[in-house]
């Protein structure tokens, strides 16, 4: 029996996690060393980025839940062995992206008056309006970007996006650098020039990737065959699974984008020491992520064949894999605080005592908030798989709003604890969501199976 689990359920979700989780882990990397970049330019640099890159993040995620949409179905899809409907997605997803570009360009232009309603320093506003100007430029190159590694992601192809990731970040982390800091005879733009880099980058990596998937063997039947104007249109169901998620994925980064105000508010320490607990939360969590996706695509694979008990254990699989890896993570957290934080700023420099001080706290905090997000999205990445996007959305609402605002502001600004009352709101957040999706996936399993049967 269990060398029948470890074939059957491990040893297939690992073929598609590991290299996903490598592709997470060098995808977080960029921001992480541009993290590292601009604490270079100082505290106040950094703090900007941080705004920026949580904002960004807010926005562009709301988009990028809609086109995940994408994958499942492709990965529905190629299970049932139907290449034509893949076409159709894939030009659906495409259409989509094109006509999300302008609207969304014209929000990055003009984002700075939003900032100074919420209550931002004059000079953070400013240096983060440069940063999102740069990264206005790369918007339509993104989106093109996002909906061809869906189409890889859904066939299973999990390897050949990790080659492309390990092929083109270190092209983004070099531009970033070049531009940041003013080498080789360019000028040094300062926050600026993160920007600048990610977008040439993108403009770099689309062009190439687009090129590759034109001629490969494996992938050049859906691209040569997109401008296919034949029936059905998937528009209408991209829709109804994406929507969802992409709402779901800007209340979960938009709450941390509301932290990060909320730490403005409480001082430039708290923002800057949050920012360096949110530099490794957003890099583990992309191996989380990455492990989710793959619970996906494998799940979908199995619906789409009608091996639901299959796809089942594929789920706790994955759930128990996630969260052994981030309870070894958070010993690092428990253990070894500061030498994390000494990537970022000089643990003796004095001057920096209380920022230090801070990340500490929050780092213990976090830990036990990254042990529950790991369960959480697993079991996210499961429902994805059986369609169920609208309670995943819900269950966003009570996890990272309903449940942790109100607490982590009784605790934070009411109870005197600040910056670390945040972060047990959170952690309360994630022990009520992890509960519901749990009990969700129960319930929509045993259906989905019933009803399988009945098809039968």
């Amino acid at each position: 029996m269990k060398k029948q689990v470890l074939k059957n359920d491990l040893y297939p979700l690992l073929k598609l996690a590991i290299p996903l989780v490598l592709t997470g882990v060098i995808q977080s990397s960029l921001y992480f060393v541009e993290t590292v970049f601009l604490s270079r330019l100082g505290e106040k640099t950094m703090a900007a980025g941080a705004l920026v890159g949580w904002l960004f993040a807010t926005l562009i995620v709301i988009l990028f839940g809609t086109f995940s949409a994408v994958n499942i179905l492709i990965a529905h899809k190629y299970g049932a062995k139907d290449q034509a409907s893949i076409v159709l997605i894939l030009r659906d997803g495409l259409l989509l992206a094109l006509l999300l570009v302008f609207p969304t360009f014209l929000l990055f232009w003009n984002i700075s008056p939003v900032l100074s309603h919420l209550g931002q320093n004059s000079e953070l506003v400013g240096l983060a309006k440069v940063y999102f100007h740069a990264l206005s430029f790369g918007l339509l190159p993104k989106f093109i970007l996002i909906v061809l590694f869906e189409l890889i992601m859904g066939l299973g192809h999990s390897r050949t996006i990790m080659m492309i990731n390990i092929l083109t970040v270190p092209i983004y982390l070099f531009l970033s650098f070049v531009l940041i800091f003013g080498k080789l005879g360019f000028p040094a733009l300062g926050i600026a020039g993160a920007g600048w880099g990610v977008t040439i980058g993108d403009w770099i990596m689309t062009v190439a990737l687009f090129i590759f998937l034109f001629y490969s063997t494996k992938y050049r039947y859906y691209i040569r065959s997109i401008f296919t104007m034949n029936k059905p249109s998937y528009m209408r169901e991209i829709f109804h699974l994406g929507i969802p998620m992409g709402l779901m994925y800007c209340l979960e980064v938009g709450l941390f984008f509301t932290m990060a105000l909320l730490m403005g508010t409480i001082g430039t320490s708290a923002l800057a020491a949050n920012q360096i607990t949110m530099q490794y939360l957003g890099l583990l969590m992309g191996i989380i992520f990455s492990i989710a996706q793959a619970i996906t695509v494998r799940m979908g694979h199995q619906i789409g064949a009608n091996q639901v008990d299959d796809a089942k254990r594929t789920a706790y699989t994955g759930v128990i894999l996630s969260v052994l890896f981030m309870f070894c993570i958070a010993i690092c957290y428990w253990t070894i605080p500061t030498l994390l934080i000494s990537v970022d700023f000089d643990i003796h420099n004095m001057a920096y005592d209380k920022t230090i001080k801070l990340a500490c706290e929050f780092l213990f905090i976090a830990a036990f908030f990254q042990i529950l997000e790991s369960a959480r999205i697993s079991l996210f990445g499961a429902l994805r798989a059986l369609k169920d996007t609208r309670f995943t959305l819900f269950a966003s609402i009570i996890g990272f709003w309903v449940i942790p605002l109100p607490i982590g502001y009784l605790l934070g600004f009411q109870l005197g604890l600040q910056g670390s009352g945040l972060w047990l709101g959170m952690v309360a957040g994630m022990v009520g969501s992890v509960l519901l999706l749990y009990f969700r996936f129960q319930s929509k399993i045993g259906t989905f199976k019933l009803g399988k049967q009945r098809i039968n």
